[in-house]
């Protein structure tokens, strides 16, 4: 039994793993074992589908596994959705992180990030099990499909067995290399004779198994106590601009737009295009913040509840004081082109509860965390303290 991989791009390409079950694994118990994965979410349940006669059936489990074991079918497939990496438990959590050791080479941001964290937001990594039915030829690589580069996936080929049956799992792109390495450490503590074979990646280092674009070290979480209440700490930011509302315009018809302003919560994704995203006053806001914390119903789900996006000031919005403007430039990471590239000031602010005090946390990217915190000191020295009066004049154009 064994697991190659055919994937080798560091740019998020979409990857396959490859796995032939020996004579004496039943395809129902290997299929089982892989739902039980504790990284996959209880929540949204699988989707389960499978060909017959050329024509595709939506079963379910119980209907599926039957196929299974009888074998009448020429493939089936099982799409699941992975936990966000806040709502897996913290030894979960930690484990996945403890992965990012074996990536080689690492990351840029390995090893850099006190308290890395990713988007406060659900997001889905899905991932396909595909399985091919025993009288089904099996579109595995050889030498005449292209694949002469992957000696080590050759010579696990050699012992294929055409008449047993065979798995792919499917992972898309942006998905997490953490998370597809517990998944074959997983099935392999179930099934020990799983072998991993791996191969280069873009700049010629050696991986594990596969590499993926998105990373679970993108943000970078900064928090901060809410001294005298939220609205007081809420009005504070705003007053300096470092949180603030938006204004943007929507279509409404074929060709109108009207314009809204305030705060745009990342939990509200449109049905449909060219919607109004979901924007709420000051005071809206504090209600929802107020709402939230009140029902105590996790971190996480509180966190997507109340996140809203905010962009950090760039240095040039304190031309007022060259002081502050010089100091604000030396505490940014030396990425060619910052000052004008909005994407590196982009995050998220909410306020959440840590040890039953409410507080408020920011993720930024990573680099740019000296960058808020230079920014949080420049508030409370009063050498930005000017900023306000432009704040209210904007506000009240």
């Amino acid at each position: 039994m064994f697991i190659y991989w055919d994937g080798f791009e560091i740019d998020g390409s979409d990857t396959s793993f490859y796995i032939v079950l020996p004579e004496n694994v039943q395809v129902s118990e290997f299929v089982e074992c892989f739902l039980s994965i504790p990284i996959f979410s209880k929540t949204i349940q699988p989707t389960f589908s499978y060909y017959q006669d050329s024509k595709k059936y939506d079963p379910d489990w119980e209907e599926l596994k039957e196929k299974l074991l009888v074998g009448n079918y020429s493939s089936a497939s099982i799409v699941v959705n992975c936990l966000h990496l806040e709502e897996l438990s913290e030894k979960l959590r930690t484990e996945i992180y403890a992965i990012s050791e074996r990536r080689k080479p690492h990351e840029a941001a390995f090893g850099k990030v006190d308290n890395p964290c990713i988007a406060p937001s659900p997001v889905e990594k899905r991932l396909e099990l595909n399985i091919y039915g025993p009288r089904v030829e099996h579109c595995l690589p050889n030498k005449e499909s292209g694949f002469d580069g992957y000696v080590h996936n050759i010579d696990l080929l050699r012992s294929v067995n055409q008449n047993n049956s065979g798995f792919s799992i499917d992972i898309y792109v942006g998905f997490y290399f953490e998370y597809a390495i517990f998944i074959i450490d997983y099935l392999r503590s179930h099934f020990p004779g799983i072998g991993v074979g791996g191969g280069l990646d873009c700049a010629g280092g050696w991986t594990c198994g596969c590499t993926y674009a998105d990373s679970i070290y993108t943000y970078e979480k900064v928090t901060l106590p809410v001294k005298y209440s939220i609205k007081n700490t809420l009005k504070r930011l705003t007053e300096y601009n470092i949180v603030r509302s938006y204004e943007h315009y929507y279509y409404k018809g074929s060709w109108k737009h009207e314009y809204t302003r305030g705060f745009i919560l990342t939990n509200y994704i449109p049905v449909e295009s060219r919607k109004e995203k979901l924007q709420i006053s000051f005071g809206e806001y504090l209600d929802l913040v107020e709402i939230a914390l009140a029902l105590q119903t996790g971190s996480f789900t509180e966190t997507c509840d109340i996140a809203i996006q905010i962009m950090l000031p760039h240095p040039n919005e304190y031309s007022e004081n060259p002081e502050a403007v010089e100091i604000l430039r030396a505490a940014l990471p030396q990425i060619k082109g910052i000052n004008d590239n909005d994407s590196y000031y982009t995050g998220y602010f909410y306020f959440t509860t840590v040890n039953e005090n409410i507080v408020c946390e920011f993720r930024v990217y990573y680099m740019m965390k000296k960058y808020l915190l230079t920014l949080l000191e420049l508030v409370e020295s009063g050498m930005i303290d000017f900023i306000k009066s432009v704040t209210y004049k904007r506000r009240h154009a």
